[in-house]
């Protein structure tokens, strides 16, 4: 049996043939592939189909005979397409253009579990975290049509850091909120705050239209969300949110008149905004900008902790919390909430082994610590 490209004069295929004889008969085909990995496993799955055929057995279409990477991706992504959401699509585009990248002339019967170990050493060689392997390998395994714990059962799912989110202390935010009295980015000037008054994602609120908004019932309804719990919840807009959102209006009638039926909160535009039909795709220099100004280091994305954590120190219900941010399961809500160390100490303050006004003598007690001796009352 052979593998290898025509070099007779005239003829510049890009493509390998394959060449073997099968009960006497030679056989010789172009195997329609590049690469000459995928054209040795054309030539083994031709001849065992043979054997299959000779013996009576039913036989596969060609089309399904030998598959790789690439082939499997393209197509799952044009029918991903149709039915999520533009960021989700981007999310999938992303985690499997470094997949495809790897390992698009993979056939996927060579996709062993050793091969996806391989592929997840190399990219914690590129120093990517095991939370975005995990997931571009998790991708993979959807493109292919079949759970992870099917495709590579021994193969585990790499450990990932669960402190990634964090909570804008007090200090923070202050500084932030000033700094944006500098910003050049009316967008900026008011999705900050709404963020950090409503919790909303990020993408939730750049993506609003003017009818999502209601300033005299004072309330906003998220469109479109991540679950299906947070699509269409309301959100109430309190007497902060209420006069930013205010000044917002008044800005954007200014530029563009009153708010039309699919008019957006925040119009797409690079630097000065242009087109109040469609949504500002990101705000990435500004944001950076900002935060370089306030000196705070912080996702966008760390306003909705900041928003969780504010109402876990407030003691706001459970239940309430989950609608707010629109959560389906309560270890979600717990990986929002970063409760500070100063709730923490306001909490056990009010915690004694004695009421206060009790006739008791408390004997004193000193304490060993460093430095000078502290007697506890």
């Amino acid at each position: 049996m052979a593998v290898y490209r025509p070099k007779r004069k005239g003829d510049s295929s890009k493509f390998y043939v394959c060449e073997f004889v099968y009960q006497g008969k030679r056989f010789q085909e172009s195997t329609g592939a590049t690469s000459k990995t995928v054209a040795k496993e054309y030539e083994k799955r031709r001849k065992a189909e043979m054997e299959r055929a000779a013996a009576g057995l039913p036989t596969k279409q060609k089309a399904a005979r030998i598959r790789t990477v690439a082939d499997v991706i393209t197509p799952y992504l044009e029918a991903y397409r149709l039915s999520h959401r533009p960021k989700s699509v981007l999310f999938a585009e992303g985690r499997l253009a470094q997949v495809k990248k790897a390992l698009a002339n993979v056939v996927l019967s060579d996709l062993t579990e050793e091969r996806i170990r391989e592929y997840s050493r190399k990219r914690q060689g590129d120093g990517v975290s095991g939370r975005t392997i995990n997931m571009e390998v998790g991708e993979l395994s959807r493109a292919i049509g079949q759970p992870w714990s099917l495709l590579w059962p021994k193969v585990r799912k790499l450990e990932e850091r669960k402190d990634v989110g964090k909570a804008l202390s007090p200090d923070e935010q202050r500084r932030l909120l000033d700094g944006l009295e500098m910003s050049q980015s009316p967008a900026l000037r008011t999705l900050v705050p709404m963020l950090l008054l409503t919790g909303m994602r990020s993408g939730e609120a750049i993506s609003l239209r003017w009818e999502q908004v209601d300033l005299l019932a004072r309330t906003i309804t998220v469109g479109r969300a991540k679950t299906s719990s947070g699509t269409g919840r309301v959100i109430p807009i309190n007497d902060d949110l209420a006069h930013i959102l205010a000044n917002h209006r008044a800005w954007f009638v200014a530029r563009f008149g009153e708010p039309l039926s699919g008019h957006c909160l925040f119009p797409w535009g690079s630097g000065e905004p242009t087109d109040p039909t469609r949504h500002a795709a990101q705000l990435k220099r500004s944001w950076g900008e900002l935060r370089t100004r306030a000196s705070v280091s912080c996702r966008l994305h760390d306003l909705r902790h900041t928003f969780a954590t504010g109402m876990a120190e407030r003691g706001v219900s459970e239940g309430t919390m989950l609608a707010l941010m629109g959560h389906m399961s309560r270890s979600m809500l717990e990986r929002y909430s970063h409760i500070r160390m100063t709730a923490k100490r306001d909490a056990v303050a009010g915690m004694t082994l004695r009421p206060k006004g009790e006739n008791s003598e408390v004997v004193p007690v000193e304490v060993p610590v460093l430095g000078a001796p502290v007697t506890l009352q």
